[in-house]
């Protein structure tokens, strides 16, 4: 917990709950020990967690002349071959995880053990690219991994 916190949390412990020596009877309270523990796992993980969500590049981008993915911020993507829905699904992401789930559309992998697959994703120079985690879907994985995806536009 940083100092800070603690301070703030000491101020409002009854005089009779400290000692000489400050925070050391202080931490020794349950319900402040709990308190205190909350209060730093709240810390370390809401503002994180937000950040690398936020942190994934929404929007479309195209592979070559024809085929295009959408990632909206709502977890929902979508590929085309031109102006055609080819598969569509869900797709979630933590930190540097990415998880997507066909759905429907001709190029789906629906069969239950090839549905979803997991990679990791890097973004630079407007370039999205994934490497695979686990996916046993192989015309996916292809798709995925041996193409570089152009960022085109923000939807």
């Amino acid at each position: 917990m940083s100092l800070p916190a603690l301070g703030m949390l000491y101020l409002f412990v009854e005089p009779g709950l400290r000692s000489l020596h400050g925070v050391d009877t202080f931490m020794h309270h349950p319900l402040l020990r709990a308190l205190a523990s909350l209060s730093l796992s709240l810390t370390l993980t809401l503002p994180m967690s937000a950040a690398f969500a936020a942190d994934f590049p929404i929007g479309t981008y195209t592979a070559g002349a024809k085929t295009s993915v959408t990632f909206d911020g709502k977890g929902q993507f979508r590929v085309y071959e031109g102006k055609d829905l080819r598969v569509s699904g869900q797709y979630t992401v933590k930190a540097d995880r990415f998880e997507l789930t066909d759905k429907q559309g001709p190029w789906a992998c629906t069969k239950s053990a090839e549905q979803t697959g997991s990679y990791t994703w890097k973004y630079e120079n407007s370039l999205l690219t994934f490497t695979k985690v686990a996916d046993l879907c192989p015309d996916r994985v292809e798709s995925l991994v041996k193409t570089s995806w152009k960022w085109s536009h923000a939807d």
